[in-house]
């Protein structure tokens, strides 16, 4: 078995990371959207409620493609791909959504939206570099690229 595939985790830390920007995730859109509507009004959850699902979808696919990315031995690739996953749903839904209803255009869906989007790429950035990045080893395998660039004598 290869090296990269060792180091990206199990399926069980991929599925705790999309519990965890969940948990992250729908709590700031309710606030969000709470604030935005002057209250947590039926419409105001009803806000939070699609803001939050579309920056958990995207954030979830970006994490997925991080993760199988890396575990076939393409992490940054995996990365690069993943901010598009991670971009692209919530862009879409900021124009089409509050275009076919009009309860998310008059609640704030927007305003939502980005409040979510950033608590959401916060969180999915940095469970995605403990994913995509692998632990240094120690033992025979001699000494980590860190260790071989802050040895003393071998100061940039």
């Amino acid at each position: 078995m290869n090296d990269s595939r060792q180091s990206c985790g199990t399926t069980f830390r991929l599925t705790t990371s999309c519990a965890l920007l969940g948990a992250a995730i729908f709590p700031a859109a309710t606030l969000v959207a709470g604030i935005r509507n002057k209250g947590f009004t039926a419409d105001a959850l009803f806000v939070a409620a699609a803001a939050g699902s579309v920056c958990w979808f995207a954030a979830v696919l970006a994490l997925v493609v991080t993760y199988f990315s890396n575990r076939n031995g393409f992490p940054i690739q995996g990365v690069l791909a993943g901010m598009l996953f991670r971009m692209a749903p919530p862009l879409a839904a900021i124009v089409a959504l509050p275009t076919l209803n009009q309860r998310l255009a008059t609640g704030g869906f927007t305003a939502t939206v980005l409040g979510a989007y950033l608590v959401s790429l916060a969180v999915e950035t940095t469970l995605a570099l403990k994913i995509a990045v692998p632990r240094a080893k120690r033992g025979g395998d001699g000494p980590t690229t860190v260790e071989r660039f802050t040895a003393p004598g071998n100061e940039v």
